[in-house]
């Protein structure tokens, strides 16, 4: 107790802000890693709701039954621990009495805490979270922006099928814990599918030491292309250990991390080349009436944060936006009772709205049925567009040169 004592009083510092208005706010809570293994993730997370909810309250807050009310967030950092984000939601919900509930980040994190806002009968919308196995418990209350984890990364397999000469053999290797190792299956299954030959897949500890030593097996099986189960961690330590064993093949992937710009910031030019799955990027055809097109939320998160936005940290708002949108259709004012938030449920899962994320339409087990996988490749420093075809920015870069020939 004297522990979780103390992250609430963590929390309070780090999360919450009043908006003074005489109309009462929507009291929304938070679960979030800011710190622990998934701690940097976490906070793009913060970064991505507070953006949401300052966009709203400087329009006067949510517009319903006609009053606007403004919107009151409360972050708990969750230390990157399942069983913490669980008890943090349950606290959020029985000792804050917050109206609603956003989710945090990291497939094993958000499990544990929509088990509770599921039995607590309240909505979690997620723009952080995708692993296959959070959408096979037949639950009512969760909803996702990203798609499933085995799908999200198609576009980072697909790529190579438009690239001369077209490689012939992959080797998949990944963490093991569920989103990694399920993108790890999703690579496997996609690889045979367009007719690549995978010659290694491995998943190995996400606390693992010695990356030289696995991908010097890897190495050993002379692959054309590298696909990697990735959150940035495994991201940034896999790029430095290709580079200490002198590894080249001709192409290497992630899941996750390249989108984040601390990782090209992090590595300099060693970054270039480098493919990453993404679901969003700025030159997207997307817009809304709250953020306007893609390319004018990119720009307006710049001008907050002075980075631009990582596609999960727009997946985050696209979510915040869905609930702020359901809630205006049904006329819900706080406080949320009960039956409204059935409703909310309800909604959510018949929701189908065009935002500047992409297409929202939550299917019957809480993913997002519209959205398509995109892949990135950072190229001269900057993520560019390389698939889909018809929103690609430019060509991709293959076969990258190897270490010693880059200049």
């Amino acid at each position: 107790m004297k522990k979780l004592g103390l992250l609430v009083m963590i929390g309070l510092v780090l999360g919450i802000w009043s908006f003074n208005s005489e109309a009462a706010s929507f009291r929304i809570g938070v679960a979030v890693p800011l710190t622990g293994t998934f701690g940097k993730d976490g906070a793009l997370v913060k970064d991505a709701y507070t953006f949401w909810a300052e966009t709203i309250n400087a329009k006067g807050g949510i517009a319903s039954k006609g009053q606007k009310s403004p919107v009151e967030l409360i972050f708990y950092d969750d230390q990157s621990d399942p069983q913490m984000s669980a008890k943090l939601v349950e606290k959020l919900v029985k000792e804050d009495k917050v109206d609603l509930i956003l989710g945090g980040f990291g497939s094993s994190q958000v499990m544990a805490a929509s088990a509770v806002s599921e039995r607590l009968k309240f909505p979690m919308v997620c723009g952080s979270a995708s692993s296959n196995a959070l959408f096979e418990r037949k639950f009512k209350y969760y909803f996702s922006t990203l798609g499933k984890a085995t799908e999200e990364i198609r576009g980072v397999v697909e790529v190579f099928t438009m690239v001369q000469p077209k490689p012939k053999t992959m080797a998949i290797v990944g963490a093991n814990i569920p989103f990694t190792a399920q993108a790890c299956d999703g690579y496997e299954m996609y690889a045979k599918k367009f007719g690549f030959t995978v010659v290694h897949k491995e998943l190995f500890p996400l606390n693992l030491q010695d990356y030289n030593t696995l991908l010097q097996k890897v190495k050993a099986k002379n692959p054309d292309v590298l696909l990697v189960g990735s959150h940035m961690a495994v991201a940034l330590r896999t790029m430095k250990a290709m580079k200490e064993i002198d590894f080249n093949p001709k192409a290497v992937a992630f899941s996750y991390g390249p989108t984040v710009p601390a990782f090209a910031q992090g590595l300099g030019k060693d970054a270039e080349y480098v493919f990453a799955a993404s679901e969003w990027t700025p030159n997207l055809p997307y817009k809304d009436a709250f953020f306007g097109t893609a390319a004018d939320l990119n720009k307006a998160y710049h001008k907050r944060f002075n980075r631009f936005p990582d596609y999960v940290e727009v997946a985050s708002i696209g979510g915040a936006l869905a609930q702020q949108i359901s809630i205006q259709e049904l006329g819900i004012i706080p406080p949320v009772k009960e039956e409204d938030r059935v409703k909310l449920m309800e909604k959510l899962h018949k929701i189908n709205i065009m935002t500047s994320y992409g297409q929202i339409n939550f299917g019957e087990d809480g993913a997002n049925a519209e959205h398509p996988p995109v892949a990135v490749q950072i190229q001269g420093g900057k993520l560019i567009n390389v698939y889909p075809r018809e929103a690609a920015e430019g060509k991709p870069l293959y076969p990258m040169p190897a270490w010693g020939e880059r200049k």
